[in-house]
């Protein structure tokens, strides 16, 4: 095997023109890791958050920085101790730190999970990040039940790489989905889940709804809007946490209106949960768009208009 690899690259921060594809040295796994060789990834809108230094306070990039945190692929080595995994097995993760975006990645195997049979490379690169975010947001800061559960969710964003996930994901525990998206999409979250669906576009179109046990907003960091949707005792949650998340959060003590931000932990065992929605026909990640390695800026591009309906995936090899 080469000791070399092809990456897409960015050495300082900026935007996706700092992209170049170059040949780098081929990590090494270390104790509790897998090394991976990638056939697909998937963007999500922190890598390019990332290597635009907006969140560099939180999460620095180390230069030359290798993008991307969801792979899926074909074990080629074990690290020191490992015995979880075998080489060719098929698997697909949410890696601890960037470097998708390459021929190969280290993976740790807490991080890992073997993929169904029946599931593509593709599919298994769209899930990990963004499946996980909408399972954690739900269950660990919404409070749903992932069996039997009763409540109204409202989910913000609803066609998006997270939010179109938490929709099929509350609609298999039984929730009652409210979906919002813009009028060109209705027809797809109505179709995967969804019991209503709002359209944003649309004056006033908040009224008459409500209220919910939860609203899971995966557009925007400010829980002020929605509020007066959420009924007493229930959440507000957001995967995409802003400075008002937070400071409405210290109030939770004495609120009856809680607010979470999601911060995503990456577990393999969460993965596996998702597999098996995903073996059960319940969860299945829409594809937006592809693109080849080379092609990763356009992708990128394509992720920051806000416009993509499901996940986009970078074509890293064959399968």
């Amino acid at each position: 095997m080469s000791e070399t690899m092809r990456a897409m690259v960015y050495r300082k921060y900026g935007g996706p023109e700092r992209l170049a594809l170059e040949t780098v040295a081929r990590p090494a796994p270390a104790p509790g890791q897998v090394l991976v060789r990638v056939v697909a990834s998937s963007v999500n809108p922190v890598d390019w958050k990332m290597a635009s230094g907006a969140i560099r306070l939180y999460m620095p990039a180390k230069f030359p920085c290798v993008p991307g945190f969801d792979l899926a692929g074909e074990v080629v080595e074990l690290g020191p101790g490992v015995t979880a995994f075998a080489p060719g097995a098929r698997v697909h993760a949410r890696i601890a730190k960037p470097g998708a975006a390459a021929e190969y990645a280290v993976a740790d195997v807490d991080q890992t999970a073997t993929m169904p049979d029946g599931m593509s490379f593709e599919l298994g690169a769209a899930l990990p990040l963004a499946g996980m975010t909408a399972l954690q947001g739900l269950r660990d800061r919404g409070g749903l039940p992932m069996t039997g559960a009763t409540q109204r969710v409202l989910i913000v964003g609803a066609s998006g790489g997270v939010g179109h996930l938490a929709v099929q994901i509350a609609a298999a525990a039984g929730a009652e989905v409210t979906g919002v998206c813009s009028s060109r999409n209705v027809n797809f979250v109505s179709r995967i889940g969804a019991n209503t669906v709002i359209d944003y576009t649309r004056p006033d179109p908040y009224r008459n709804t409500g209220p919910f046990e939860l609203v899971y907003d995966c557009v925007a960091g400010d829980p002020a809007p929605y509020l007066g949707l959420v009924k007493p005792g229930g959440r507000y949650a957001s995967c995409m946490p802003g400075p008002k998340t937070f400071l409405r959060m210290l109030a939770n003590p004495v609120s009856r209106r809680k607010v979470y931000p999601v911060m995503l932990k990456g577990s393999a065992a969460d993965l596996a949960f998702l597999d098996q929605l995903f073996d059960a026909k319940k969860l299945e990640p829409a594809i937006d768009g592809r693109a080849t390695l080379e092609e990763l800026s356009t992708a990128w591009k394509r992720s920051m208009t806000g416009r993509a309906t499901g996940k986009i995936i970078i074509e890293v090899a064959p399968s």
